[in-house]
Order: C-alpha cells, then structure tokens, then sequence
C-alpha cells in the first residue's frame, strides 16, 4: 500500500478511492454549470448550497464535481474558505488567477499594488483621494469585478467557485459572498457553498437568501456497499461480495464511517496478506469502532478543552427520556445557551427540522450515551470511595 494514499485515507477530507452516489446532486450542480457556460450572468440563478452533518460527504461532492467539470477546457474552478473573501482586491486576484488572467484582471480592476500591497484604487472610483473600498469593500469588489466582464478570458469560459465551511462566515466574507450571489457583475461565475446544516440560517443572517438548497443525507445500502468494494478493489484490495456487506452495514451508509473502514481494511490487508477471513474481518471491525471513536472525540475536542464533560448532562436528558433530539432552548436550559452555540459551530449537534438539535449520526448519539454513563458511574464511585465529612 502506497503510504502517501494510507496517510490520506486516515485524513477524514482526503478524497474517497471510488465515489458512489449522489447522482441527483451531481445533476443540479451540472444543469447550473451549463447555464453558466451559455449565460454570462447566470449568478442571478442564486448559490448553491450544499450543506449537512459533518462526515456526510459536502466537500467530497464538491471536489468530485470540479473534478469532473475542470475536464472541460473552459471551465476553471477556485476552491476557498471564508477567510479568503475578507480582502476584495485579493479575491479579485485569485479569481484572476484561476482564469489565467491575473495581471490582466488586476489592471482592469485598477488594483495598484506598487502604492498599497493588495488594496489600491478601483477605476472610476477615487474622489478626493479616498477610495470607497476603504469604506464599501461589497461596492468596491462588485465594480472591481464587473471591470473585468470584457476580457477574453472570460469568453466562453465559465468559473466555478467553492467556498466551503460557509458556517462560519463573517460580515466582511459575506459582502464578497453576496456580490457573487447576485450576479450584478455579469460574469460567468458558478459559487458553490458547502457547510453544516445551519448555514443556510446564517446565510440568511448576512442577507444571503435566494440559495438553491441541497442538504445531503445518508448514502443508500446499495451505494455504501458500492463505495466500499469498489473503492478497496482501486487500492489492490479484493473484497468477497459478504465482506463488503458487512463492511458496509457497519458503516451505516454514513461515508465518514466508510473512510474510516476503507482505512482500516487497507492496514490489515497490509499486515496479513488477505481481508476476508472471520479473523480479519473482525480487526476490520474493531479499527473502524477505534477511528469512529477517535472522529467522535476530535469534533468534541474542538469545542474546547473539557467540553465532553459539559454536554454530559444533555446526553443523560436524551437518554433518560429516549429522546434522539431536544429543542434548543431545552438544550439550552440543561447545559447553557454557549455549549449548545460552540457545539452547533462545531458540528457536535446538529440543527434539522423547526430547530430541534440532535447529535446526527446514531453511533455518535450511541457513543455520547456509553460516555456519559462511564463518566457518571466513576463519580459515583469516587463520591462512594471519599463520602463528605461532617
């Protein structure tokens, strides 16, 4: 097994060997493409929102789509995060880059960047010698682009521009967000956005509201068994049809948790010689069990230092009542409205229908659950073991 594809199959946003599924997904984002390339000013159409639980497989769908798209000669694709739209003149660059055309793009746009790094002058906008992206970075992005719409680059071409983890977008991101979205500047621009399943209200927040929705849901038994025999059977591993179904049930059709499968029946592949056995399998099994925890405890961790223990009062309400989701402001009452936000930002819950908030994937619910009641039993123990004194 090549080390550098081991390393990347332990990464959890490191591509899948073989992707299975999404196909009407991959049709929506491939009809507004072709409006794109036929229709200078197919921005009006609205973004495109891509958004679901974490490990659901957002940015794997984007980035097998702009694979594919950037097949065709006159389709360019830039891929960002949020930080990367706070500064207008630099977007600006990179989108001229992206198209081939940065000096081209920079001179039209009236960017100086001999006076002032990357922020400069916008042509037909200095008055009194002070430029107005100074003060309106959204006005000033949207005529620096606009200034571009007549360059050959831009004939025939279409760009494609992702933007993932909108979530935590700012007001300054969203003003460069909302001037793509609207498409007053008549170029052939595709934006993509991907993030948790909150985005959409955040979106919303930042006055980003004509979006063309896609959330993302579990992958079907038939496309799990698919992405996991096909996707081992491109790294050198044969699967019999039985091992790739249990494989597969274990996953529960959730392509985080087929990562983490694919992952370890590479390892253990790479140690025995064969996957198929009882023996095998069941290392198989107990790898994939080790890495879900370990995904489960880097979403927490990134809350903070302690965070378990602060939503451990949550889980014991859910489990108590069999609750698989709660409303935020019961949440909120049980373990505070700032762990119910860290943890929505995070990806630990997840916000569906009218608000309720749930943990998202049932092993991650099932895995709060045993954590929780491991924690409560050792502070039983330890207020057993050292009773208060009088």
């Amino acid at each position: 097994m090549n080390a550098k594809i081991t390393a990347t199959l332990h990464d959890e946003r490191g591509p899948p060997p073989h992707f299975a599924g999404r196909n009407a997904e991959l049709s929506a984002l491939r009809r507004r493409l072709d409006i794109t390339l036929n229709e200078r000013n197919s921005a009006v159409n609205g973004l495109l929102l891509i958004t679901g639980i974490p490990g659901i497989g957002k940015t794997h769908l984007a980035d097998h789509f702009t694979r594919q798209a950037a097949e065709d000669d006159n389709v360019k694709v830039l891929t960002l995060g949020p930080v990367d739209l706070t500064s207008p003149e630099g977007l600006l660059m990179l989108m001229g880059r992206a198209m081939g055309a940065e000096d081209k793009f920079t001179r039209a746009a009236g960017i100086d960047d001999k006076v002032s790094g990357v922020r400069g002058a916008v042509a037909g906008l200095v008055s009194g010698g002070v430029t107005l992206d100074a003060h309106r970075p959204a006005l000033a992005f949207s005529h620096m682009l606009r200034a571009t719409r007549d360059l050959p680059a831009w004939r025939g071409k279409a760009l494609v521009v992702v933007i993932d983890e909108v979530q935590s977008m700012d007001p300054r991101s969203a003003d460069q967000l909302l001037t793509l979205h609207m498409g007053q500047h008549e170029c052939p621009i595709l934006t993509i956005a991907a993030g948790l399943e909150h985005s959409q209200s955040v979106l919303g927040r930042h006055g980003i509201s004509r979006t063309s929705h896609r959330q993302l849901s579990l992958l079907s038994q038939d496309e799990t068994v698919e992405a996991v025999y096909h996707g081992l059977a491109n790294l050198g591993v044969e699967l019999t049809e039985d091992t790739a179904k249990t494989l597969a049930e274990a996953s529960m059709r959730f392509p985080q948790h087929i990562h983490g499968h694919i992952a370890a029946a590479c390892d253990v592949h790479a140690e025995r010689g064969e996957v198929n056995s009882p023996r095998a399998v069941a290392e198989v099994l107990k790898i994939g069990q080790e890495s879900r925890d370990d995904y489960y405890i880097g979403r927490i961790n990134a809350m903070g230092r302690g965070a378990a223990y602060t939503l451990y009062p949550l889980v014991e309400h859910m489990a108590d009542s069999q609750l698989e989701d709660v409303t935020r402001p019961k949440a909120e009452s049980i373990i505070g409205k700032d762990t119910v936000d860290a943890a929505v930002e995070h990806g630990v819950l997840s916000m569906g229908e009218h608000g309720l908030l749930s943990f998202g994937i049932p092993s991650f619910r099932t895995y709060m659950i045993r954590k929780a009641a491991a924690y409560r039993a050792l502070s039983n123990k330890e207020d057993t073991d050292n009773p208060p004194t009088r």
